[in-house]
């Protein structure tokens, strides 16, 4: 197995988000329930590996799943323009010609999308959303940086008990969000809300200079336009996506440019999470993976 590629730019990593009273770290993996672990554990402030000596969690994904999910989230941040609303800050500028390889497919049928997204994956990742998910603990010779706790999206709310058996904070209950499953806002989280935000053209009644790969896809050009149609647009291709499937010839693609992911996966849901990475490493990467990479196993 080759080294690992570069880091991506689009997250801070070598970072933990932690609570602010230091008792619990999240390695904050981008599609891996980043945002609801985020909610729910209270932790928000990012310190760097190497100034944090507490306790810390990460949630796996199954590889396919998590790549399926990011491909709707990177084309909804995407652009090659430098995003000049100051408060567009989760914006993905990727190169202009990574950009330009997906316009190009922008109104074909979404297995073409999703074939050439993949393509560009495999060459170099552009995006947080489908860098692997060991990049974020390990370093380019898959050496680990932090020694987390390990958990699995797919069993979220019995990670968060275990969580908090284990640290004795008590986490924040789940609260009945709109978007849940992934769904963009399109307007405000209550009436009165919305209509502030209607008056003022603030939160999803902005404009934005250039609606990208979306608005190519369905409006048949990278347009201005609201927020809120912007998200409306990113919640129509999430549908497409998900009814999709994944055939399995770009399954197997999938599973192979994350395989080290993969059995991360499966060694940690055979162990029914609640692991140190530490504890599972060597299995997973194991002396075929040293001596591919040129290493002494």
């Amino acid at each position: 197995m080759n080294l690992r590629k570069p880091l991506t730019t689009t997250h801070p990593h070598g970072h933990v988000l932690a609570r602010p009273d230091r008792r619990l770290g999240l390695i904050r993996i981008s599609k891996n329930a980043s945002t609801e672990s985020k909610v729910r554990l209270e932790c928000r402030d990012w310190i760097a590996f190497d100034a944090y000596d507490g306790p810390t969690v990460a949630f796996l994904r199954e590889p396919v799943s998590r790549f399926v999910s990011g491909v709707p989230e990177t084309m909804l941040r995407m652009t090659h323009w430098v995003a000049a609303e100051s408060w567009r800050g989760d914006r993905v500028e990727v190169p202009e010609d990574v950009y330009s390889e997906l316009a190009v497919v922008a109104r074909e049928p979404i297995e073409a999308v999703v074939t050439r997204f993949l393509e560009l994956a495999e060459y170099a990742f552009f995006d947080a959303h489908h860098e692997p998910q060991h990049a974020f603990i390990a370093d380019r010779h898959l050496d680990l940086r932090i020694d987390p706790l390990l958990y699995l999206t797919e069993n979220f709310e019995d990670a968060v008990a275990r969580i908090e058996a284990r640290t004795g904070i008590v986490t924040r209950k789940p609260a009945d969000r709109g978007n849940r499953g992934g769904a963009k806002p399109q307007a405000g989280r209550t009436r009165l809300i919305d209509l502030a935000r209607r008056t003022t053209r603030t939160g999803v009644y902005r404009k934005v200079a250039h609606s990208g790969f979306l608005g190519l896809r369905y409006r048949g050009a990278s347009e201005p336009m609201e927020l809120r149609e912007l998200n409306g647009l990113a919640n129509r291709f999430t549908r497409e996506v998900k009814e999709f499937g994944v055939p399995g010839e770009l399954r197997t693609r999938i599973l192979a440019l994350y395989d080290l992911d993969h059995r991360l996966w499966q060694a940690v849901t055979a162990h029914g999470g609640d692991v140190l990475a530490s504890e599972v490493w060597a299995e997973v990467t194991g002396p075929a993976l040293s001596l591919a990479a040129g290493r002494p196993a």
